[in-house]
């Protein structure tokens, strides 16, 4: 059963005002009512919403499980102390943070969950590597769930394709998963973001999108608002949408199978096309020694200290 407005509380809210108390956009309380019949506003005369001031914390609370990995349609129907319920079992102590959590997750629960990972990505059991990924988000957190386990998972998966102990559908097929994953769980995360602009994508030739997704899966966690541009983009396309788009930022994922030597013109001639004092950050397996005025980045934990220093 849906949740619905108490006609007995004193305050209300406009759909305006409850989007500032719990920092989601009010087009997107307007797609969650439409598909998923919640939040549930009351209407007046003009047709204007109105919603309970108890929907804020509700929201908030829907808010949290979404970042923990959960997804809309899911969680919007369930009453408060369901999710009150889902809250405790991710997070016992209220007060603890994901970073905070995934010390408790050691190496050996870690090795056991990349194992589970990887034998789902070989069955082609979808629904249990989705799970898989899930409790792994849940248990690590943001940056050590992209730092310890989406990375490796992926580099795991590679290595087997290329021993041929996996064929090409099972890479195709993890890499599938994962990517629909990440951007499952960077959506709430992009609809509160209020920091700097910044464009992410991958050069011409380079289609390897799980890096990227990564990074813009990190930006989004930190606040940033990302303009996802995707893979093999001419240097002009990105430098275009810099200059037009109001970005303040550019950031590139360089996979491993990049052209070493064309990437590294690329990086060059972008660099020379983007306005002088707009910062051009680069990092992946595949990333050139950087040229003046390029911030290249060892692997998202560096990213990260960059991000929070």
């Amino acid at each position: 059963m849906k949740p619905k407005p108490s006609r007995g509380d004193a305050k209300t809210l406009s759909i305006g005002a409850l989007s500032r108390a719990t920092q989601i956009p009010a087009e997107t309380l307007r797609t969650w009512e439409r598909r998923y019949g919640s939040p549930i506003p009351e209407r007046k005369p003009s047709g204007h919403r109105l919603y309970s001031a108890t929907q804020v914390e509700r929201l908030r609370r829907v808010t949290r499980l979404l970042a923990l990995g959960h997804r809309p349609g899911d969680i919007l129907g369930l009453p408060s102390d369901e999710l009150d319920r889902m809250l405790s079992i991710a997070d016992p102590e209220e007060a603890a943070t994901p970073d905070q959590r995934s010390i408790e997750f050691g190496r050996e629960s870690l090795a056991r969950s990349l194992a589970a990972a990887l034998k789902a990505a070989s069955d082609l059991d979808r629904e249990a590597l989705v799970r898989e990924l899930r409790a792994s988000w849940v248990r690590l957190g943001p940056l050590r769930f992209l730092e310890d386990f989406a990375g490796p998972f992926m580099s795991e998966i590679g290595m087997a394709w290329r021993s041929k102990a996996l064929e090409v559908r099972h890479e195709h097929f993890a890499s599938a998963c994962l990517s629909g994953f990440l951007r499952e769980v960077r959506e709430p995360f992009d609809h509160t973001a209020r920091g700097p602009r910044l464009a992410v994508a991958t050069l011409s030739s380079d289609t390897h999108e799980g890096g990227l997704l990564m990074l813009s899966t990190l930006l989004a966690y930190r606040g940033y608002r990302v303009l996802y541009l995707g893979c093999d983009n001419p240097v002009e396309q990105i430098a275009a949408a810099a200059t037009t788009r109001g970005i303040e930022i550019v950031a590139i994922s360089i996979s491993a199978a990049a052209p070493r030597r064309r990437t590294s013109a690329a990086v060059g001639r972008l660099r020379r096309m983007l306005p002088h004092r707009m910062p051009l950050w680069i990092g992946g397996a595949g990333a050139p020694v950087p040229p003046k005025g390029v911030e290249r980045f060892e692997n998202l934990e560096a990213l990260d200290a960059r991000l929070t220093g």
